[in-house]
């Protein structure tokens, strides 16, 4: 991907007719370099209209993740130093796993497809192409391995809010890693580490979110997606809700790392989807009916077993 197609896309991102002289002008480059790299969007599935003595205007995104668009992002990030997209690939939690050697700092891997995509407990997670939104962030936040469990709160809150943000909608967390829509799964996160006497050396956090329907998805039980949530006049932009939820991402990342989960406590708790209701829970082998009743400020979930006993849960399978 070349800066020259980042450059041009940022410019045809200002809702007007941009003439080719003008882009050519700006970038120092040739009018010739400029229309092939408009071609290149085209093919990465922007619309672009060509108006004689006008110029070039976007009028519509890709409806599915747009590798310049991202490269893009990254560039401007304050966080992320590298990006890796991907046309297929088994994981991409294997995929950025296998990059910890080769690169420093944060960065992101992206799938368009996923041939062996995975979610907690080892659970297949349907990846079919350009149908949703599949990528792995990599962290280093250099904390003990029992901060972990606060990471996936703060973590849960970006991706929920993003949803909300670039959708119009209002979804909700059931703990500790699902996102939900109207009682429905539309994401899931896995979070792995590389640790080193207790302490991370990295965060691996694999997302995946349902952008689209598909029979796949269609066919899993209280499994949903952005398209079937969607209000039916609601616009569909991936470059917007990308800018959004890495945006989310870093805010949230920068307050886990100088923030107790206190600090979101609440907020965390408006968003949740688990209180006062009957769950079954699974830990440890063992699984019992119980009532969520609170969160501590440890990220441990308070529940009312029962036989009437209250147990905090640190790690587990919770079915609503």
């Amino acid at each position: 991907m070349s800066n020259m197609k980042q450059e041009i896309l940022k410019l045809l991102k200002n809702d007007r007719f941009v003439s080719g002289q003008e882009m050519a002008d700006r970038l120092e480059v040739s009018r010739t370099a400029v229309w092939k790299n408009i071609n290149a969007l085209k093919s990465e599935g922007y619309s672009i209209e060509s108006v004689t003595s006008k110029g070039y205007h976007l009028t519509e995104h890709p409806r599915y993740i747009s590798p310049t668009a991202l490269e893009l992002l990254v560039a401007q990030s304050g966080l992320f130093s590298h990006m890796e997209y991907l046309q297929t690939t088994g994981s991409t939690q294997v995929e950025a796993l296998q990059k910890l050697e080769h690169h420093g700092g944060a960065y992101i891997v992206v799938a368009e497809e996923q041939t062996s995509g995975r979610g907690r407990f080892n659970r297949e997670w349907s990846s079919p192409k350009n149908r949703g939104l599949y990528l792995s962030i990599v962290l280093r936040p250099n904390i003990p391995i029992s901060e972990i469990i606060r990471f996936n709160l703060f973590i849960s809150l970006a991706i929920s809010k993003s949803i909300d943000q670039a959708f119009s909608m209002e979804s909700g967390i059931k703990w500790p890693n699902d996102i939900y829509i109207n009682n429905r799964k539309v994401s899931g996160f896995l979070t792995e580490v590389v640790s080193e006497s207790s302490v991370i050396n990295a965060i691996i956090c694999g997302i995946g979110i349902n952008i689209f329907e598909d029979e796949s998805v269609g066919a899993i039980p209280n499994a949903t997606s952005i398209e079937r949530e969607m209000d039916g006049n609601s616009h569909m932009d991936l470059d917007g809700f990308m800018e959004t939820l890495i945006t989310n991402i870093e805010r949230y990342y920068n307050r886990f790392i100088n923030e107790p989960f206190s600090a979101i406590r609440e907020e965390w708790k408006a968003r949740a989807i688990v209180f006062n209701k009957e769950l079954r829970i699974t830990e440890a082998g063992e699984s019992y009916m119980a009532k969520a009743l609170d969160i501590d400020d440890d990220g441990f979930l308070e529940v009312l077993d029962q036989s009437g006993e209250i147990r905090k849960v640190i790690s587990a399978d919770i079915e609503l």
